[in-house]
């Protein structure tokens, strides 16, 4: 399953490729098909498993660097 534009203002539970796993809610789903480096999503951080990576302001993260994820609240 592929992230898309229908993601946008869901909560979802993320596992990223470097193990952290998170909770966000997703703001922005960039769906470009010019590159990779465009493709990704803007969110905010609920909970993570790596609270030293807690961020007060809204963060990007490539497509490529999400290994899964579930929505767990629409």
């Amino acid at each position: 399953m592929m992230l898309t534009r229908e993601h946008q203002d869901k909560r979802l539970r993320v596992e990223f490729t470097d193990g952290e796993i998170a909770d966000l809610k997703v703001l922005v789903v960039s769906e470009c098909d010019q590159h990779d480096d465009c493709r990704g999503i803007v969110y905010d951080v609920i909970s993570t498993n790596r609270p030293e990576r807690l961020r007060t302001n809204s963060a990007w993260a490539k497509m490529v660097e999400i290994k899964n994820f579930e929505v767990i609240e629409e």
